[in-house]
């Protein structure tokens, strides 16, 4: 039996937004790279750009390669933007700063992308919404292994349920 491909895109979808969350929470948190709410936002916004902009061009056979290449050069200009105006704001200017920075961005548009994919192939949001909202389970099992976030003892059992109930809705509108 194979996987309808809504539903491959839901799980996609559910994928980068987990990550997403996670992503984000290394760039603002001071454990990791500290960087203030608005810098972060202004980061992602980069990597947002690049996603659509990218996904646009790539899907528009009938645009000419000189609009194409308008599109590429306002992708350099908004990332140039963005790093100057980080400087400016005090932002230290490094690759972890930029890579997760971006990266942030680059899920979240790629979740769009993949929920827009599914719904454009029939996918009814009554059963879509509910796959890409698995994105909590993956945030959790992320955040558990990556960033070592262990819930106190005490709230180890709602996780653990929480998780359990978060893969059984999936399935049931999966079907």
């Amino acid at each position: 039996m194979t996987m309808p491909i809504w539903l491959v895109y839901g799980l996609l979808a559910s994928l980068c937004w987990g990550t997403y969350a996670v992503v984000s929470k290394v760039v603002t948190s001071e454990k990791y790279l500290g960087i203030q709410p608005g810098s972060a936002s202004l980061l992602m916004l980069g990597g947002i750009t690049m996603v659509f902009m990218l996904y646009f061009l790539s899907r528009q056979g009938a645009l000419s390669v000189s609009l194409k290449s308008v599109g590429i050069l306002l992708i350099a200009a908004i990332l140039g933007f963005m790093i100057y105006s980080l400087r400016q704001t005090g932002v230290q200017i490094s690759l972890p700063t930029l890579g997760f920075g971006l990266l942030q961005g680059v899920l979240w548009a790629s979740g769009m992308v993949f929920a827009f994919l599914a719904f454009s192939v029939g996918a009814e949001a009554a059963k879509l919404v509910p796959i890409y909202n698995t994105n909590t389970l993956i945030a959790v099992v992320l955040g558990l292994l990556l960033l070592r976030e262990v819930p106190a003892p005490d709230e180890r059992l709602k996780v653990i349920i929480g998780a359990i109930l978060i893969v059984i809705g999936g399935v049931l509108v999966s079907k």
